[in-house]
């Protein structure tokens, strides 16, 4: 993962190695280009994952100095990890495959349903500029021996697309390691939470449409309630906020910003204090902060996002919001039924204990591995 930084340590690009290093005894690294940053995570979140830092060489989109590495190592490495169907990693592969055909060769593909079913694939092959990507899927998809999708409907939908190479994809979420996120904020009663609703994200970037929950707002009965948004703000969102702030006076006190957090343990007791999570997003590939609230049995409001059907479990536990109007009612409904809000956390955290916690997530990437070695 040629552009790792320290906060992908804690995303799957670190989590997946660390845990299958600490699963089942990978000798595990992360191979990227030397920027000169530090990793800091690797000695508190991924203790015992290897960090490989190679010199930043490119040509076009291609970096040759890992190039190198593939063909140097390819004979050390049992299993090769790479992210997205793109060109760059469809010539690893063909690289790492043509020095270690008895290497298992790992794609994780890294795509929402939304894009799965916008391309009728993993890509648009009607398209010029992905001629080269189509080409190449072709000649070398024969390589790739497992791929992973992060949503079950697309993963039939790519069953569908490529019937003669659905055996290699198969369905992992991603997901989140339980025991650390408990070890840093405690999972907290119903009855220590507080009258809270988390907006968590970069605050005002275009495709989470925090526009939607500040139209919302006004038309609520906050009472002793209280929105906290969580995350850094967009200069483009602060005028915005000035706006929004300058026509409800009256709520100067219910709305807050966090602006950034970096500390985990601060963020995981937000989530642990709050009873809802509020999500606005146009689009989102999976909904990993839903994930992370469901864990603190935050109950998740969410639009109608690709993943929103599946992580939901068809809002069995959570609920899923239209438009502004179905916005404004669902808050209503969960801010003043404590019954409702506390029975939903406890099945939304149920749901991740069964179907996103990655201890139960990598034994199936495990399973598919092992299925491969020769």
């Amino acid at each position: 993962f040629d552009k790792a930084n320290n906060v992908h340590l804690i995303k799957d690009v670190g989590q997946i190695p660390w845990m299958m290093h600490h699963l089942f005894d990978y000798d595990a690294a992360i191979v990227t280009h030397r920027k000169g940053i530090q990793f800091d995570y690797l000695q508190t979140e991924t203790k015992g994952l290897n960090l490989i830092e190679v010199p930043k060489i490119r040509l076009e989109r291609y970096s040759l100095s890992i190039l190198y590495f593939l063909w140097r190592e390819a004979k050390n490495i049992h299993v090769l990890h790479l992210f997205h169907h793109r060109e760059k990693s469809y010539v690893y592969g063909w690289v790492y495959k043509w020095r270690n055909p008895k290497g298992v060769l790992y794609l994780k593909s890294d795509m929402g349903l939304d894009s799965v079913k916008e391309n009728h694939g993993l890509f648009p092959p009607k398209k010029f500029k992905y001629w080269l990507r189509y080409w190449l899927f072709k000649k070398l998809c024969s390589l790739i021996d497992i791929s992973s999708i992060e949503n079950k409907t697309a993963l039939t939908l790519l069953h569908e697309y490529y019937p003669h190479h659905r055996e290699i994809f198969f369905y992992l979420p991603n997901g989140v390691n339980l025991q650390r996120m408990y070890t840093l904020s405690k999972l907290k009663p119903f009855s220590e939470k507080e009258n809270l609703i988390i907006c968590v994200g970069r605050i005002g970037a275009v495709e989470k449409n925090h526009e939607l929950l500040l139209e919302v707002i006004p038309h609520l009965t906050m009472n002793d309630w209280k929105i906290m948004f969580i995350g850094p703000i967009e200069e483009r969102f602060n005028e915005t906020i000035k706006r929004f702030r300058s026509q409800h006076p009256q709520l100067e006190d219910c709305i807050q910003f966090t602006g950034a957090i970096d500390d985990r343990a601060t963020l995981f007791d937000w989530y642990s204090r709050s009873k809802i999570l509020c999500s606005t997003s146009h689009k989102e590939s999976f909904g990993l902060v839903m994930i992370e609230a469901m864990a603190y049995a935050s109950v998740v409001v969410t639009t109608p996002v690709a993943s929103a059907l599946e992580i939901t479990e068809n809002e069995t536990c959570g609920f899923i919001a239209n438009n502004a109007q179905e916005l404004c009612d669902t808050l209503t409904s969960l801010m003043y039924n404590d019954q409702l809000c506390m029975e939903t956390g406890i099945k939304a955290r149920k749901r991740v204990v069964q179907e996103y916690d990655w201890n139960n997530i990598l034994p199936v990437l495990e399973e598919q591995i092992v299925r491969h070695r020769p």
